[in-house]
């Protein structure tokens, strides 16, 4: 599935080009623990799906390698992980309910 979304491994962000900006989800990585940190998305472009199709790709990114996910952005906790649930299996049990 192409999504336009790009990977920057070094600089620990998947990214989606949108004309002359960016939406972005910014991570760290422990092992095989990913840290959904934040996810932006530009004000003209919001409410059109940019950030769905960037969480998407990394919530696939972590299932294909084998990584577990810490939803630290309330977003994606609160509006994302609601939605599509079929990611709720990469989510680290103990630190979502520790954050809730």
């Amino acid at each position: 599935m192409e999504t336009g979304v790009q990977h920057d491994p070094e600089g620990q962000r998947f990214f989606l080009k949108l004309g002359s900006e960016e939406a972005y989800l910014s991570y760290t990585r422990k092992d095989t623990v990913l840290d959904f940190l934040y996810v932006y998305t530009p004000v003209a472009y919001r409410g059109q799906g940019a950030a769905g199709r960037i969480l998407i790709t990394a919530f696939e990114y972590a299932r294909e390698n084998g990584c577990q996910v810490i939803p630290t952005c309330p977003f994606i906790k609160h509006e994302f992980l609601p939605r599509f649930s079929k990611y709720q299996d990469l989510v680290q049990l103990n630190q979502i309910d520790s954050q809730t």
